[in-house]
């Protein structure tokens, strides 16, 4: 996993509380990172090819898609972090 991926899948962890039940919006996850929209909409569907993270499709009238960690994503995510 490349770092830029790593970064973003990060940020929708803890977006998310490191659960699958909670959705993050897209938006919150692009702003958090810091880089440009189509940079990370890039590592959002890398990411999904990975099966690290669902994205929901976006509603008529909304700005937004929500996106979900998969199993598979939380656990990637935690490979990351420090033992407590």
């Amino acid at each position: 996993m490349s770092e830029g991926q790593r970064n973003i899948l990060d940020i929708i962890a803890e977006l998310s509380n490191r659960t699958v039940t909670i959705p993050v919006l897209d938006i919150a996850v692009i702003q958090r990172s810091g880089l440009p929209a189509e940079e990370v909409r890039d590592y959002f569907d890398q990411l999904e090819g990975l099966d690290y993270i669902t994205i929901g499709i976006k509603v008529s009238g909304t700005d937004f898609r929500l996106i979900n960690m998969t199993k598979e994503g939380l656990l990637a995510s935690s490979e990351n972090q420090p033992l407590r």
